[in-house]
């Protein structure tokens, strides 16, 4: 792969481009962050960016695209351990739990998916969605299945899901790992909090 090989300046390879656009997103915002300044970051001319990327919306398609597989990965690697007659809160928890340490963990990713998502071309910006909606209908199915089983009261599936998933993306906000709690002890009591929200 070709790298940046001018006086003065670091090699870098994409990993360390994305890193540096991820930080630079998720904090300064898309728009405003240039190419020059993610080349800046990197240690590397903005000219070579494009031995990498063919531009920065190509950029911000890798990382939108990467944060919402793993985010989707990792909810499902949490479901298949639970057994096939998993009760509706038994699933519940689960996701939830898997959600909210996505979210304690990777903040900045949470927020560039979160945030900055319109800045993605309109054929990206659809597949983007379709990423999110089969996250979220994961936790609308637990939902429905668990009002249909008499084992949640909730006035409204959609809005109680989406309520559910607002939590956990506010954890990306919000959260250290220096703080009090530790990601588990986090999600201890997201756990209990999602269970009161659904309980018949």
């Amino acid at each position: 792969m070709s790298v940046d090989s001018s006086p003065g300046m670091s090699s870098a390879t994409a990993d360390d481009i994305r890193r540096a656009a991820l930080r630079l997103f998720a904090t300064g915002g898309y728009e405003a962050t240039t190419m020059r300044e993610i080349a800046a970051a990197v240690g590397i001319r903005a000219a070579s960016l494009y031995n990498h990327f063919g531009s920065k919306e190509d950029i911000l398609w890798d990382l939108t695209s990467t944060a919402l597989e793993d985010l989707n990965s990792e909810s499902e690697a949490s479901m298949a351990t639970l057994s096939p007659d998993a009760t509706p809160t038994e699933k519940l928890l689960t996701f939830v739990r898997a959600h909210i340490a996505y979210h304690a963990k990777n903040g900045e990713q949470a927020t560039l998916v979160n945030m900055q998502m319109g800045g993605l071309s309109k054929s990206h910006h659809r597949k983007s969605v379709a990423l999110r909606d089969r996250y979220e209908s994961r936790l609308r199915s637990i939902m429905q299945e668990g009002v249909a089983a008499g084992v949640f009261h909730v006035p409204d599936e959609r809005v109680a899901s989406f309520a559910i998933l607002q939590m956990g993306i506010a954890v990306s906000g919000w959260y250290r790992p220096e703080g009090n709690l530790s990601v588990p002890q986090l999600c201890d009591v997201y756990e209990i909090l999602a269970n009161r929200m659904v309980a018949a």
